[in-house]
Formats: C-alpha cells, sequence, structure tokens
C-alpha cells in the first residue's frame, strides 16, 4: 500500500511541472518559458536556466496554460498548450473545440509564460506581465506592497513562512513603490497589502485586501483544488 501511496504521489508531483522527453531517453522537469532560434528555455526549482535544442528534444508534457506563438506569414496565435511533439506545438482553442497543430520551424518564437522560481521580488513600480510572474503546476501568491506600508510588514513574514514550507505555493511580491507608479495603475491599486492567489492553471481565485492571513490559506486551498 505504501508503494502504491509513493507511486501515486510521485505521479501528482511530476504533473505539475513541464515534462521535456530528449531524444537521448532522458528527461528534463521544470517550467518552459520560451522557444526561440529553435530551442526551448527550460527554468528549473531554483532558477536554474536550461537551453535545450529543439534538434534534442522529442516531446513535451506541457502543465495546461495559454501561449503565445509567433508563427511566420500568420501572425500571433494564441491559445491553451497541450503539448509539443513530432517537431509541432498543439493548441487549443479557448472553448476547447479545435486543435491546432503549428510545426516548429514555422514559429519565429514563443512565450509560454511563468516560472519556476520559488521566491521572486519585483520592484521599480513599473507595469509588470502577470503571466511571467505566475508558476503553471503551481499556487501562486502575488503579494502588492511597499516598504513604508505597516500592514504590508505584518503580513509579509507570514506570506514567506506560507512559501516556505508548501512546496505547491511560489510568492511573487510587487513592491508598488509609492502612489501613482504604473503598477498600481494597471492593477487599479488603491490600497495595500492587496494578495492575490490564482490556481494551478493561471486563473485568478480571489483578492485579499488588507492582512487577513486566514482568507489567504482559504483561497490557497481553493486554488489547489480547482480544476
Amino acid at each position: 500500500m505504501k508503494i502504491i501511496l509513493s507511486i501515486i504521489l510521485l505521479v501528482a508531483a511530476s504533473a505539475r511541472a513541464d515534462t521535456v522527453h530528449l531524444t537521448s531517453g532522458n528527461d528534463i522537469t521544470g517550467t518552459v518559458t520560451t522557444y526561440a532560434n529553435m530551442a526551448f528555455e527550460i527554468e528549473q526549482e531554483g532558477g536554474i536556466s536550461v537551453r535545450q535544442s529543439a534538434a534534442t528534444v522529442k516531446s513535451i508534457e506541457f502543465t495546461p496554460r495559454t501561449a503565445t506563438l509567433e508563427v511566420r506569414g500568420r501572425g500571433n496565435v494564441e491559445g491553451n498548450l497541450t503539448s509539443y511533439e513530432g517537431g509541432a506545438f498543439a493548441i487549443q482553442s479557448a472553448d476547447g473545440s479545435k486543435t491546432d497543430k503549428i510545426m516548429a520551424m514555422l514559429v519565429a518564437n514563443a512565450s509560454f509564460g511563468g516560472s519556476a522560481r520559488k521566491f521572486m521580488l519585483i520592484t521599480g513600480g513599473g507595469q509588470v506581465d502577470m503571466k511571467k510572474l505566475l508558476a503553471p503546476g503551481k499556487v501562486t501568491i502575488v503579494d502588492f506592497f511597499a516598504e513604508w506600508c505597516g500592514p504590508c510588514k505584518m503580513i509579509g513574514p507570514q506570506l514567506e513562512k506560507l512559501n516556505k514550507e508548501d512546496n505547491d505555493v511560489v510568492l511573487r511580491k510587487v513592491d508598488i513603490i509609492k502612489w501613482g507608479t504604473p503598477v498600481t495603475k494597471q492593477f487599479s491599486i488603491n490600497s495595500i497589502p492587496r494578495i492575490q492567489i490564482y490556481d494551478r492553471k493561471g486563473n485568478l481565485v480571489g483578492t485579499v485586501p488588507g492582512a487577513g492571513m486566514d482568507a489567504v490559506r482559504s483561497y490557497v486551498k481553493a486554488a489547489k483544488e480547482a480544476k
């Protein structure tokens, strides 16, 4: 029974990251973030990046998420990324009714979004690309804060503790710097802390205005259970 349970847990864990199957027979587990110049950029736990030539990649099992492909002679194609096999990307329409197979040789570059990093600090107050902050296969907490904010200092250490203790949770802290910066206008932020919780597929599950850690834990639980 213990052996069966271990196998189930191992399969569940591996399903929460992209798996790159190489022609050599080896696998790379991480988050595939970009494709350009016939090569994939793969980010692994700890922020280690691996560049892998498409010629050495047999197939890729992607954690479901949206992706944008710049296709020569066709422009940008956006949809739900499902897999890469036989030198082609499989992109599903938003409603799931159609799957488009696009040959990699026709793709100038592609952005799959996301990062496998456990913790990221974004400073400067500029606009952010949320797709690049989210971690496919993980629950992502985005904490909009400022160094001068008292309630931010109260909940910040609690969020960091949750991030360290829960392997399914990643934390992104976005410093707004001050009121009126581009990021505050981008997300219509008029109070901080503001904490946003996203599920494994990058869908916003809930927003917590203020230092409500119980609400954060509740949304994290909901994000884990989301299908």
